[in-house]
């Protein structure tokens, strides 16, 4: 396990100031994970090392979407913030990397969940890839057994439901999309969990949908870049195209070791639950982000919550209205 300990300010460095929106940098190494104090990212000391985990939280108004393509990462600290800190801040400021593996034990403890989750990719084949207009889905997820069933809620995508049960349909993915070909009514399609990657209908298997999954594979690339990754945290900012306030941390990674060395990361400080996620490219355009947002997790979901709705019909079973 990293040893945690704080490297002494150079001269010229700025200390930290202890109140609100101070940068605390740490730095994850294979043998130790240390802190400095306010280091500049874009034509300073870093030079070229770029990455990032933002955590931020709070609140839940929706204040609308930016044009696709043009997000920009969170680069410095906002002018305008709440007027206190949340409890946890002084453990984010200590020590990141423990924190965050908290709100991964905190999301691997969820058993079921209902939650509004919003995706924004640059999808596609190839050369052909585009940035996506974000995509609003209601969604369903149980731990046991592994079960997630989504329902786009924009009226002008192309999808419609989606579902998959581990080990059910020849442990296929069944989806339904909006519009039947040439007018005629949609019908339900079976198709390998790998399928959507593959055709570049999604960044990610349905398998690794989930915020205990996204919080694994965060923290499995921030073990596999020790030694070329560091750990900024920002303090309270707001979720991008949110107005909600959140503690602000970013992973910036070594040139070379993942292909978005910028991310971002927010987490409710109510809760201790990912809100969103951003990842860029070292240009610095936005690669992919996600919201997840409205989670209920006093539900009591059953079979029949994942099921598409024509299959519900013929089963004569209602679920849980998405």
């Amino acid at each position: 396990m990293a040893r945690v300990g704080r490297d002494r300010r150079r001269d010229g460095e700025p200390a930290d100031s202890g109140g609100l929106g101070v940068r605390t940098d740490w730095y994850v190494g294979s043998r130790r994970t240390f802190r400095r104090a306010d280091v500049r990212v874009a034509g300073g000391r870093i030079g070229r090392r770029m990455v990032g985990v933002v955590v931020l939280a709070a609140g839940s108004v929706l204040a609308g979407c930016a044009a696709p393509g043009a997000a920009r990462p969170l680069d410095r600290i906002p002018t305008t913030q709440p007027q206190s800190l949340p409890s946890d801040a002084e453990q984010l400021r200590s020590d990141p990397l423990a924190y965050l593996r908290g709100v991964g034990r905190r999301c691997a403890a969820l058993a079921q969940y209902t939650l509004t989750f919003t995706r924004q990719e640059r999808r596609g084949l190839g050369l052909f890839k585009t940035m996506h207009e974000p995509e609003r889905i209601a969604c369903r997820f149980r731990r046991q057994p592994f079960s997630v069933y989504m329902k786009w809620l924009d009226p002008d995508v192309k999808y419609g439901e989606s579902v998959y049960v581990a080990g059910v349909a020849d442990d296929k993915v069944r989806f339904v999309p909006r519009h039947g070909l040439f007018g005629l009514p949609p019908t339900i399609t079976r198709v390998d969990l790998q399928t959507p990657v593959t055709w570049g209908e999604a960044r990610y298997p349905l398998t690794d949908f989930g915020l205990e999954r996204m919080m694994a594979r965060t923290l499995a690339t921030l073990d596999r870049a020790a030694g070329h990754v560091r750990i900024r945290y920002l303090g309270l900012a707001r979720v991008p195209q949110r107005q909600r306030w959140a503690h602000a941390l970013r992973f910036e990674f070594d040139e070379g070791i993942v292909s978005t060395p910028l991310r971002e990361l927010y987490i409710d400080p109510q809760t201790r639950l990912p809100i969103c996620t951003r990842l860029f490219r070292s240009s610095g355009a936005l690669e992919a982000a996600y919201w997840w947002e409205d989670v209920d997790t006093h539900v009591h979901l059953t079979d029949g919550d994942f099921l598409l709705a024509a299959e519900r019909a013929r089963r004569g079973s209602t679920g849980s209205k998405p």
